[in-house]
C-alpha cells in the first residue's frame, strides 16, 4: 500500500488538472480571470509541486499574487489628526492653567539667575528701582509736554496749520523719547555690569517703554483731547476725553503684555507656564478690549460720520454701525489663534505677534479715519462755484482711494512682517512662496489697477464739461467739443481694459493657466457676435458716427423719428433729451438720417404781416436800426453773425404786405434770439406808426336802393 501512494497521489493530481482544464474552458462558474485555489497533498515533494505549475503555467494559468491592500481613505486620518490636534490644545491648556501659580514666582526665579551670573540681590533690586523711577519719570515728562503745548496760542483754522502744529508736536516729543530711552538704557546697562540676564532685561524694558510712550503720543496727537483746534479727527471734546481715556490704559498695557511672557520664557520656565502667562494676561486685556470697543461704539460711530463732512453714504454709515463688532470678532479671533499657537508648541513670539495685531489694526484704522478728515478739509470749497465744486469733488475721490489703497497696502506689509512672513525671498516650497506671495501679487495687481483707474478717471472728469442743470431752453449751452463728447466712452472703455488686464494678470500671479481662459473667451465672443447681431450693428453704426462727427453732446439733433438735445452716447445707443423733459435712447443701428440744428450757424427768417398802405423804406430802416441795437445789446450782440435785416416784400394779400426779416446766427438759442428781434420790432413799429395788418375783412353790400 505504500508503495502505490506515488501512484494514487499522480491519480489525484491529474483528476484536479482535469477540474483546472475544464473550468478553463468554461465547463466551470468561474469567469475569467478567477482564482482556483487547489488543495495539495503534505507528502507532495517539491519537484512534483514545481512541474505541476509549470505544466500550469504552460496551459495559460498564472499563479495569484498577494491580493493590494485597499486604498486608504484620506477623510479618517485627516478626522483622527484634528482629533489629535484638539485633544493636545485641550490637554495643554490645562496644564497651562495648572502652571499659572508657578508664573508667579518670576521675580524668585529672575534674582537666582542674577546671582548665579554673579549678582547680587541689591544689584537686582537696584536695576528694578532705576528701572521703575524711568516707568514713572517717561509719563511725567509727558504730561510737561502736553501742558506746554496747551499753552500754545490758538492754531488758525485751516490744514496747513493744523499739520504743521502736529508734526511739531511729535517732532518734539519723539526728540524727548530719544534722549529718555538713551539715558533710560545707558543707566540700566551700567547696572547690569555685563550679565545677560540684566542687559537682556534692560533691552527689551525700553523698548517697550518707547513702544508705549509713542503710542501714547500718536493718540494725544490725533485726539488732541485738550485742545480742538489741534484735533485731527472729527469727535468733539467729550468723544475725545473718553476715547482718550480708554485707549491710553490699553496702549500702556500692550507693550507690557509681551515683555512679560518674553520674561517668563527667557527665564526657563516650561512652555506651559509661558503658555499659562500668555493664556491669563490674554484673556484680561482681551476682555477689556471688548470693553473699551463697546464703550467708545458711540463716539468713534459719530468720528466716522463726520470724516468726509458731508452726507455719508451707505457703506460709512453700515461701517460705522458695526465697526465695534468687527474689533470685538477681531480680538476674540486674535486670542483664539494665538493660544492654540502656543498650545501646539509655538515660543512667546505669538503673543508678540498677537498683540502687535491687534494695536496695528487700530493703528491703520484711526490713520485711515485721519486721512479721510484732513482730505475733507483739504477739500473743501465754498458750494456757490459749481466747477470748482465738481473739481474739488473729484479730487476728493481721487484721493481717499488713493488714501484707502496705501493703507491696505501697508496694512498686509506689516501684519506680515509681525507674523513672520518673508515676502521679499520666501523659500522654495515654504507657504509663503506657495500661497501668501501669489495672493499678495495678485491683491498688489488689483489695486495698482484700482489706483491707475482713480487717477485716469480723475483726470478725464476734470477735462469733462460740467452737467447741465435742468431749466429753460433758453439756457442751453452751447455743443461740447469734440474730445468731450469722446471722453465719457474713452472712461468706460479704459475702465473695461483695466478690469480684463487686472484680472488676468491676478490669475496669472496665482499661478492659474489663463491659455485656456484666453481660448474661452474668444470662443464666447464669436458666439455673441453671431447671436446679437442687432447688436454688432448698433455698436459699428455708432463708431462710424463718432469717427464722422456726426453730431456732439449739447447738439440738437432730428433722427427723422425723435428729436432732442443729445445728452450722453454710449458704443450702442444716444440719449436725447426733449425739450419738454422726455429722454429717448435710440440704437445706432435704428438712426438711418440725422439732422443737426446746431452745427457751425443757424439762420433765422420769419414774416411780419403790415398794412397794405405801409411805408416799404421807412420799414426797412427800422427794421435794419433793430438789428444793429440788437448787435450792440452786451447780453445777445455776440450770438449775431449777421444783423438783422429785411429781405424784402414776398407777398401781397387783400388785407396785408407781407415782409420777410433774416439774421444768422450761433445755433445755440437761434429761438431766443428771434423772440428778442420781434419784441424790439414790435416796440420800433409802434414808434414809427408802422401798425400791422389787422385780422378783418370789408366786404361791400349793394342795396336795393343804390341799385334804383
Amino acid at each position: 500500500m505504500v508503495k502505490n501512494r506515488p501512484v494514487l497521489a499522480r491519480s489525484f493530481l491529474l483528476a484536479l488538472l482535469f477540474l483546472f482544464c475544464a473550468a478553463q474552458a468554461g465547463l466551470g462558474a468561474a469567469p475569467t480571470g478567477a482564482t482556483v485555489t487547489l488543495q495539495l497533498p503534505p507528502s507532495m515533494s517539491p519537484e512534483t509541486v514545481k512541474a505541476l505549475i509549470a505544466d500550469l503555467a504552460a496551459k495559460g494559468a498564472q499563479p495569484a499574487t498577494a491580493p493590494a491592500d485597499p486604498p486608504e481613505s484620506t477623510v479618517a486620518p485627516a478626522l483622527m489628526t484634528g482629533m489629535k490636534s484638539a485633544a493636545q490644545i485641550w490637554a495643554a491648556t490645562k496644564q497651562a492653567i495648572r502652571a499659572v501659580p508657578v508664573v508667579w514666582q518670576t521675580p524668585q526665579v529672575w534674582v537666582r539667575h542674577v546671582e548665579a551670573e554673579g549678582g547680587t540681590r541689591d544689584a537686582a533690586l537696584r536695576f528694578w528701582a532705576i528701572a521703575l523711577a524711568g516707568l514713572i519719570a517717561a509719563p511725567l515728562i509727558g504730561l510737561g509736554m502736553k501742558a506746554l503745548f496747551n499753552r500754545r496760542p490758538t492754531v488758525e483754522p485751516g490744514l496747513a496749520p493744523r499739520l504743521r502744529a502736529a508734526f511739531v508736536q511729535l517732532l518734539v516729543a519723539a526728540a524727548g523719547l530719544a534722549i529718555i530711552a538713551v539715558l533710560f538704557g545707558a543707566v540700566l546697562m551700567a547696572v547690569s555690569m555685563g550679565r545677560p540676564i540684566l542687559a537682556e532685561t534692560a533691552d527689551r524694558l525700553v523698548w517697550a517703554a518707547l513702544q508705549w510712550r509713542l503710542s501714547i503720543v500718536v493718540l494725544t496727537i490725533v485726539l488732541s483731547p485738550r485742545r480742538s483746534d489741534l484735533r485731527l479727527l472729527a469727535v468733539d471734546d467729550g468723544d475725545a476725553r473718553v476715547c482718550s481715556r480708554w485707549f491710553t490704559v490699553y496702549l500702556t498695557a500692550a507693550p507690557f503684555n509681551f515683555f512679560v511672557v518674553w520674561l517668563v520664557e527667557r527665564l526657563g520656565f516650561g512652555q506651559e507656564a509661558v503658555f499659562g502667562a500668555a493664556l491669563t494676561l490674554g484673556l484680561v486685556i482681551t476682555a477689556y478690549k471688548i470693553v473699551m470697543f463697546w464703550v467708545t461704539r458711540h463716539p468713534i460711530a459719530r468720528a466716522i460720520l463726520a470724516a468726509t463732512g458731508g452726507e455719508p453714504g451707505p457703506v460709512r454709515r453700515a461701517v460705522a454701525a458695526s465697526w465695534h463688532w468687527f474689533f470685538i470678532a477681531l480680538s476674540l479671533g486674535i486670542f483664539f489663534g494665538s493660544g492654540i499657537e502656543l498650545a501646539l508648541g509655538k515660543g512667546a513670539w505669538v503673543a508678540r505677534a498677537a498683540t502687535a495685531t491687534q494695536g496695528i489694526v487700530v493703528a491703520l484704522a484711526v490713520v485711515g479715519q485721519a486721512s479721510h478728515n484732513l482730505i475733507g478739509r483739504l477739500c473743501a470749497c465754498d458750494a456757490t462755484d459749481i466747477r470748482r465744486t465738481l473739481r474739488r469733488a473729484r479730487l476728493h475721490r481721487a484721493l481717499s482711494r488713493l488714501s484707502d489703497a496705501f493703507v491696505w497696502l501697508l496694512g498686509a506689509a506689516w501684519l506680515g512682517e509681525t507674523w513672520g512672513f518673508d515676502l521679499i525671498d520666501p523659500e522654495p516650497g515654504s507657504i509663503e512662496r506657495l500661497f501668501v506671495r501669489p495672493a499678495l501679487g495678485a491683491a498688489l495687481t488689483v489695486v495698482a489697477a484700482w489706483i491707475l483707474w482713480t487717477a485716469l478717471s480723475a483726470v478725464i472728469d476734470e477735462k469733462m464739461p460740467p452737467p447741465a442743470a435742468p431749466g429753460d431752453e433758453d439756457e442751453t449751452p452751447g455743443s461740447a467739443s469734440r474730445l468731450d463728447t469722446l471722453l465719457p466712452l474713452l472712461r468706460n472703455t479704459l475702465l473695461i481694459g483695466l478690469a480684463v488686464v487686472a484680472v488676468i494678470v491676478a490669475l496669472a500671479t496665482l499661478g492659474l493657466d489663463i491659455g485656456p481662459l484666453l481660448a474661452g473667451l474668444g470662443v464666447l465672443g464669436i458666439a455673441v457676435g453671431f447671436g446679437a447681431q442687432s447688436l454688432v450693428r448698433d455698436v459699428i453704426s455708432g463708431i462710424f458716427f463718432l469717427m464722422e462727427d456726426a453730431f456732439r453732446v449739447g447738439e440738437y439733433i432730428d433722427t427723422g423719428r425723435l428729436r432732442g438735445t443729445v445728452e450722453g452716447m454710449s458704443l450702442r445707443s444716444v440719449r436725447l433729451r426733449h425739450q419738454n423733459g422726455q429722454v429717448h435712447t435710440i440704437p445706432f443701428g435704428q438712426v438711418q438720417s440725422v439732422t443737426n440744428y446746431s452745427r457751425d450757424w443757424s439762420v433765422v427768417k420769419f414774416n411780419l404781416h403790415l398794412e397794405p398802405l405801409a411805408d416799404i423804406e421807412t420799414v426797412r430802416k427800422t427794421i435794419k436800426r433793430v438789428g444793429e441795437e440788437l448787435l450792440d445789446d452786451p447780453e445777445i450782440g455776440p450770438e449775431f453773425m449777421q444783423p438783422l435785416k429785411m429781405q424784402g416784400v414776398v407777398d401781397v394779400l387783400q388785407t396785408a404786405l407781407v415782409v420777410r426779416c433774416k439774421f444768422t446766427a450761433t445755433p445755440s438759442r437761434p429761438t431766443y434770439l428771434q423772440r428778442q428781434a420781434l419784441r424790439r420790432l414790435i416796440d420800433a413799429f409802434s414808434a414809427a406808426e408802422i401798425h400791422f395788418a389787422a385780422p378783418n375783412v370789408t366786404v361791400q353790400l349793394a342795396s336795393a336802393s343804390a341799385a334804383a
